[in-house]
C-alpha cells in the first residue's frame, strides 16, 4: 500500500514513508474489522483503532442504568474521543476512516482534522433515514433536519465517501448531493476460517438448516418470518437463530412454535464458526424502505461460509442485486408469506439446486468479498487520494470510482 508524497496542502501524507491510518468506529472487535485492519498492516501501514466499547461489552446483557451508561459512552463520550484523537494526531497527516457509527462521527472528525490528512466517510447506515425507519424520530422534524445537515456536510467535506452498494450510493447522492469522491466497496468478510471447507451435498433425508446470525433490529423484517414459522404443515427445514436486537425479541414473542426452531444469542467466534458450517442457508432480511439505508454485512459472512442466501427484501435493493448477480440464493418480497413457504419447499425438495447455489455462494464470497480482496479496493482508494489531492471544490464529484480488486460479475 504505497504512501502518497509528502507535500504541503496534500490530503494525505506519510510519516517516514509509512502510511498512517486511523479507524474510527464506536464498537470494536468484529471479526471482519480485525481482518481488514490486519490486511492494512500487512501492506505496510501503521494502523490505530479508536472505539468506545468492545464487541463483547456492547452485546452484554445489562439493566436500565447499564444501557444508559453504554449509550453515553457510544455517543457523548465517543464524540470527545473522536475530537481529541483527530486534533492530537493532525501532525501525522493520517488517513482517517470513520464509520457512521455514530452517524455524526465522519463530519466531526473531518472538521477536527481539517487541513491535515484525509477523512474517509465509511457510510454504514444513512441518517436520518435509519432513525425514521426505527421509529425514533419523525420525517420532517427538527431532529431529522439536523441529521440531514450532518450527512450533507460529511459528503461535502470528507475526502471520500465509501458506500456499501450502488443503490445506496445513488439514493444518498440524489438526496443529499454528490460526495467529493464516491466509491463503492462492500463490507466483505473474513473467509480464512472457511476457505478449506467447501459446501457438500446434503445427505438424503436430512432437512436443510436455515440460520439467522447477528443483529435483528428495527430495519430487519421479522414479521414475514414469524408468519412462516406458524405453518402447520410438516417441517421441511429446521431453523436456527443466534441473534440479538429488538426485532429478534419481537420475533420470539410472536412466532408460532410449530416449526423446528433453535433460539440462541450471539456466539463467540469459535462457536459462531461451527454454527455457520452446520447451516446450508443464511436468512437475511430488510424491511421495506430500509433497503435505502442498509446493506446487511452478515450476507458476506454467509457467502464465504458456503451458505446460500434466502433474502427477504425488495427486488430493487443491493441485497437482491447481489443474490441475482451470483445466482446464490432466493429472493422473497417482504410480506409474501406464501412465496416464502413455496421457497422453503423448493429448498427442501431440491438438494442438487441447493448445493449448486451454495457452491456459487462460496466461490463468489472468496473471489470477490474476502477481506484480502476488499483490502485491495481500499488500497486503490488510498492511492487515489494521495495522487489526486483535494477533489476540486467541496461538493464537486469529479468521478465515481469503481474499486479495483472487487470485480463485477454479470447477472446470470
Amino acid at each position: 500500500m504505497p504512501a502518497g508524497p509528502r507535500q504541503k496542502g496534500s490530503e494525505m501524507s506519510a510519516t517516514r514513508d509509512v502510511l498512517s491510518i486511523e479507524y474510527y468506529n464506536s464498537v470494536g472487535g468484529a471479526a471482519f474489522t480485525r481482518r481488514l485492519l490486519g490486511e492494512w498492516e500487512g501492506r505496510g501501514a501503521r494502523v490505530a483503532f479508536h472505539c468506545a466499547v468492545s464487541e463483547t461489552a456492547y452485546r452484554a446483557n445489562r439493566g436500565r442504568l447499564g444501557r444508559f451508561v453504554l449509550r453515553w459512552r457510544m455517543y457523548a463520550g465517543y464524540a470527545w474521543t473522536c475530537w481529541r484523537r483527530a486534533r492530537k494526531d493532525r501532525n501525522l497527516s493520517p488517513v482517517r476512516v470513520v464509520t457512521t457509527n455514530p452517524f455524526f462521527a465522519p463530519a466531526l472528525v473531518a472538521y477536527a482534522g481539517r487541513g491535515h490528512g484525509a477523512t474517509v466517510n465509511l457510510l454504514y447506515d444513512l441518517y436520518p433515514e435509519a432513525l425514521i425507519q426505527a421509529g425514533k424520530i419523525e420525517a420532517g422534524s427538527w431532529v431529522a433536519a439536523r441529521c440531514s445537515a450532518i450527512t450533507r456536510h460529511a459528503l461535502r467535506e470528507c475526502a471520500a465517501t465509501v458506500f456499501l452498494g450502488d443503490r445506496l450510493r445513488a439514493y444518498a447522492e440524489a438526496t443529499y448531493g454528490a460526495a467529493r469522491r464516491a466509491v463503492v466497496i462492500p463490507v466483505g468478510a473474513d473467509g480464512s476460517p472457511f476457505k478449506s471447507s467447501p459446501p457438500r451435498l446434503l445427505r438424503p433425508a436430512v432437512r436443510p438448516r436455515i440460520l439467522y446470525s447477528g443483529l435483528m433490529g428495527s430495519m430487519h423484517d421479522s414479521q414475514t418470518i414469524a408468519a412462516a414459522l406458524t405453518d402447520t404443515r410438516p417441517a421441511a427445514v429446521t431453523w436456527g437463530f443466534n441473534a440479538s436486537g429488538v426485532g429478534y425479541a419481537r420475533l420470539r414473542e410472536t412466532a408460532g412454535l410449530t416449526a423446528e426452531v433453535t433460539w440462541g444469542g450471539a456466539l463467540p467466534d469459535p462457536e459462531w464458526q461451527r454454527s455457520m458450517r452446520r447451516a446450508q442457508v443464511a436468512l437475511v432480511t430488510i424491511c421495506p424502505a430500509a433497503e435505502r439505508v442498509v446493506m446487511p454485512s452478515k450476507t458476506y459472512s454467509a457467502l464465504v461460509a458456503g451458505q446460500a442466501v434466502l433474502a427477504i427484501c425488495r427486488r430493487a435493493s443491493d441485497l437482491a442485486d447481489l443474490v441475482t448477480r451470483h445466482d446464490c440464493g432466493w429472493i422473497v418480497e417482504p410480506g409474501d408469506v406464501s412465496g416464502l413457504r413455496n421457497t422453503l419447499a423448493q429448498i427442501a425438495g431440491n438438494p442438487g439446486e441447493l448445493w449448486a447455489k451454495r457452491r456459487r455462494a462460496f466461490e463468489a464470497g472468496h473471489r470477490f468479498y474476502d477481506m484480502g480482496v476488499v483490502a485491495s479496493a481500499w488500497a486503490a482508494l488510498f492511492e487515489e487520494i494521495a495522487a489526486r489531492g483535494p477533489a476540486q471544490t467541496p461538493g464537486d464529484n469529479p468521478r465515481v470510482t469503481e474499486p479495483r480488486g472487487v470485480e463485477r460479475q454479470e447477472a446470470r
